[in-house]
């Protein structure tokens, strides 16, 4: 799954392959990957009003923080104890650095691109992610999957062409690029360390590498009006994992994919609801075709064998 970094697959869930057809749980599971989705854009939209008066940096390392209020207690509760036993640091070091460096990119974009273009080309993740698996995982990409990723890419050029790209506009793909990384990185940590370790070290090492930063660029304590935004950040982000995860436990990615990719659309409604902005069409075609690319490269590793 794609969406705003650092609030989806932090708590990685075993997928599950079912039949054709609505499986026992899976309603359930369309539910809570559709509020899932709904906390990732709460907290993106809050993202981009609270970056507005305070530093990207700042707003990003509360976010980290006050999600520990919901990742701690799931994390010990699933795994006690080994919730920070880890066996590959190696993994997690290089998931963190490109995770954070995700966030921190896209929530200073925030205040320099429409929201409607910032969680599209956010969504460009699944792209790189076939383009880097081959050396980062050995996985091959085929035919199909190769098609997906110019599709997808043609789908990025629409909504930043060439010909008019902005600093912040690459800047997004440098995003979705690490993004990416961070997802290889995940699967190689949860299946050595599980979901548990691998949220919970994220979250405290997101609080570790944002803090520095958050103080070289003037941390100031948050004004009274402002804490319920910022508590209610960390609390949607927080929750937006465990709901993800909980949701990849009922159902196949196949079945949970279409919901997720609903937010290119969720997010162009939140735009012009939130601030009055408008996405022209070739930001809703680009879209369109970032989001058939992305089901399209999951429906392509999902018939390869093995």
């Amino acid at each position: 799954m794609s969406g705003p970094p650092a609030e989806r697959a932090i708590l990685p869930a075993r997928t599950i392959r079912t039949g054709v057809g609505w499986q026992p749980g899976i309603v359930g599971a369309a539910v809570l990957m559709a509020a899932s989705l709904a906390l990732v854009l709460t907290a993106g939209a809050l993202a981009r009003e609270l970056g507005a008066r305070y530093g990207a940096a700042e707003v990003l390392f509360l976010r980290f923080l006050l999600s520990l209020l919901v990742v701690v207690p799931a994390a010990v509760a699933m795994a006690g104890r080994r919730a920070l036993s880890v066996t590959r640091p190696s993994g997690h070091a290089v998931r963190a650095l490109s995770g954070v460096g995700a966030a921190l990119i896209f929530y200073a974009a925030t205040q320099h691109l429409p929201f409607a273009d910032l969680v599209a080309l956010s969504y460009a993740a699944p792209l790189f992610v076939v383009l880097l698996s081959g050396r980062a995982l050995g996985e091959r990409a085929g035919t199909a999957s190769a098609v997906c990723v110019a599709l997808g890419m043609a789908g990025v050029f629409l909504i930043a062409p060439p010909t008019r790209l902005e600093p912040w506009s690459l800047a997004m793909l440098a995003m979705a690029f690490l993004n990416a990384v961070c997802i290889l990185a995940t699967r190689r940590t949860a299946q050595a360390d599980g979901p548990a370790a691998t949220g919970l070290v994220f979250v405290l090492a997101g609080c570790l590498l944002t803090a520095p930063a958050a103080l070289l660029t003037g941390f100031r304590l948050p004004d009274a009006a402002d804490l319920p935004a910022f508590l209610l950040l960390g609390l949607a982000a927080g929750a937006a994992i465990l709901l993800n995860a909980a949701a990849f436990r009922r159902a196949p990615a196949a079945v949970l994919a279409p919901i997720d990719y609903l937010g290119i659309a969720a997010s162009a409604a939140i735009g012009f609801l939130w601030w009055g902005e408008s996405p022209s069409p070739a930001v809703l075609l680009g879209g369109a075709l970032i989001a058939a690319a992305g089901l399209g490269t999951l429906w392509a590793g999902a018939r390869r064998p093995g």
